[in-house]
């Protein structure tokens, strides 16, 4: 295993999953499968969890092929995942991300491409500036909630009066490069630890440390994981060389070395009750509706590099 993910779904349905381990809950038979088959799958890159059991995830399985299944996902979302003339799907599994919000919204984005469908305007507008390789990450929420993180380390949200916890957190940052991993659920909740009505939400900073809400009754697996999470900060580049000048005929040098201090990882014990599930679940989604698995060990570069065409949904909304 070598991701950090983080899904929720409806009722009290989840996958935490950090580099050494994972723990889950209530999730999709199809997907749950996949962790106690023999041999399970060794690691999931992305998972989404939407309403009525629908999903998608991306994975690693036992024989060190990645795969992707999905169920029951918007229809221009499955038709843009789907595989192409020879069997083969044109998306890139290890980075892709999905994040599913409600009225069947959603943004799906991996390395080389970006599309989205029914998000708010101002997303929107975000999203058509910063285009692919200037957008780290999305995180759909309740109510049209969103979080849209750069990768210069600046962003964009609208979650103050739905995720406010998670706001004062964001404030207080002093810029959002800070942020490796952030996942909004968009099923309402009553938190225990919190405000009454703030929804779940997972975020991880490079450091390593954590914060967030989680259902009542499962903070023991939310500790688990978090302080599991390594420090993902980059190590710094050893200091150069300094020689100093000559004298008597002598030269002597000195090489300085800084040390690396590891980040502490901070976790908190917050814990919430779900309720009201809403359409669409933070932090993934795509996949195919028949269920089946698609080995992707065979796709040709060129195909993963080519642009997704633009249609348009029942509603009329363009595809961007």
């Amino acid at each position: 295993m070598s991701n950090v993910c983080f899904a929720f779904g409806p009722q009290n349905s989840y996958l935490l999953n950090c580099p050494s381990k994972w723990a889950r809950n209530n999730l999709p038979v199809a997907i749950d499968r996949l962790f106690t088959k023999q041999p399970p799958i060794k690691d999931v890159y992305e998972l989404a969890l939407g309403p009525a059991e629908s999903y998608y995830i991306g994975y690693k399985d036992a024989d060190n092929k990645l795969y992707c299944m999905n169920h029951g996902l918007p229809a221009p979302l499955e038709k843009h995942l789907s595989v192409n003339a020879k069997g083969f799907v044109e998306h890139d599994i290890p980075t892709t991300m999905i994040t599913l919000g409600p009225n069947s919204s959603y943004v799906v984005k991996d390395k080389n491409k970006m599309q989205w469908c029914g998000i708010p305007e101002p997303l929107a507008v975000r999203l058509r500036s910063s285009k692919t390789a200037g957008t780290k990450l999305v995180a759909l929420g309740v109510d049209n909630s969103y979080v849209v993180v750069n990768t210069d380390g600046s962003g964009l949200r609208n979650i103050s009066d739905k995720y406010t916890r998670l706001e004062e957190l964001l404030a207080n940052m002093k810029s959002f490069a800070e942020i490796h991993y952030l996942s909004l659920s968009t099923f309402n909740s009553v938190a225990s630890s919190g405000t009454p009505g703030d929804p779940l939400f997972m975020l991880v900073r490079k450091n390593g440390s954590s914060e967030g809400l989680m259902p009542d009754g499962h903070d023991k697996n939310f500790d688990d994981i978090t302080n599991s999470l390594p420090n993902m900060l980059p190590a710094p580049a050893p200091a150069p060389a300094s020689t100093r000048p000559q004298a008597r005929g002598k030269s002597s040098s000195s090489t300085s070395f800084l040390k690396m201090l590891s980040g502490a990882a901070k976790a908190a014990n917050l814990a919430n009750q779900v309720i009201n599930g809403g359409n669409g679940g933070g932090g993934g989604g795509g996949g195919y509706s028949d269920g089946n698995n698609y080995d992707t060990s065979g796709f040709s570069a060129g195909l993963q590099q080519q642009t997704w065409s633009s249609t348009e949904d029942a509603a009329g909304d363009p595809i961007q």
